[in-house]
């Protein structure tokens, strides 16, 4: 039987929920990681298995939506969810807001920058009691978009006065791509030793890219019950 997280999902859906979708036009970075075992098993509830090896995502975006300039950074767990290869939100920042569309559940409020140094880019993420995060994807270099892989996400949403896992699809019109060898997440010095950003840290790199055009996640829904038999 493969390992099944621990998570209590009890409480994790914001308050002010929103489906979405969410349409962003600009650019964005997802990073993929190996990550501890243990530090991935206590992020991904019980509904949602391991994969082999353990592995992070981050996904970094900035852009234009309808509602306005939108910066944000979202951090994932990688699991199964109904047997399918999903990315489960574990935190979130939003520039200028406390909650993102259709990527609903932790998130806070802070600061998401995206920057060119040299040959490389970096990533600098803080939330409302600093820095959280910095990854870095040395000397991106062009590829086709038709190369790479959006898995959806797994969000949490309410739904009879409980906190229920909801899915978000990802899809994508990419104008650019670039892919990054050796890309990696370091938590920022002196992080609090319970929080996801220093927990799921880059143990191995294992894909990062950089993309332009127009990222599509979500609407957020609750997957309708599944019949066995």
């Amino acid at each position: 039987m493969p390992d099944r997280g621990t998570l209590a999902i009890d409480g994790l859906a914001p308050a002010e929920f929103d489906a979405g979708p969410l349409e962003l036009r600009g650019r964005w970075l997802q990073l993929t990681f190996e990550v501890d075992r243990d530090a991935a098993l206590r992020w991904l509830p019980a509904d949602v298995t391991r994969p082999i090896p353990c592995y992070a995502r981050l996904l970094v975006a900035e852009g234009e939506t309808a509602a306005g300039p939108l910066r944000f950074a979202a951090l994932g767990v990688g699991g199964r969810f109904r047997m399918m290869p999903r990315n489960v939100l574990a935190a979130a920042v939003v520039e200028g807001a406390g909650r993102l569309p259709a990527l609903a559940g932790p998130a806070e409020p802070g600061e998401v920058r995206i920057e060119r140094e040299g040959d490389d880019v970096t990533v600098r993420i803080a939330g409302t009691s600093g820095p959280l995060a910095e990854a870095r994807l040395p000397a991106p270099y062009a590829i086709d978009p038709a190369m790479l892989r959006w898995d959806g996400w797994v969000v949490y949403a309410p739904e009879g006065g409980k906190t229920v896992l909801a899915e978000a699809p990802v899809s994508v019109d990419a104008a650019a791509a670039r892919l990054a060898k050796g890309a990696a997440m370091t938590p920022a010095a002196g992080l609090d030793r319970g929080s996801p950003w220093r927990q799921l840290r880059t143990l191995l790199p294992i894909s990062a890219c950089i993309v332009e055009g127009t990222l599509r996640v979500g609407p957020a829904a609750v997957p309708a019950p599944m019949l066995l038999g």
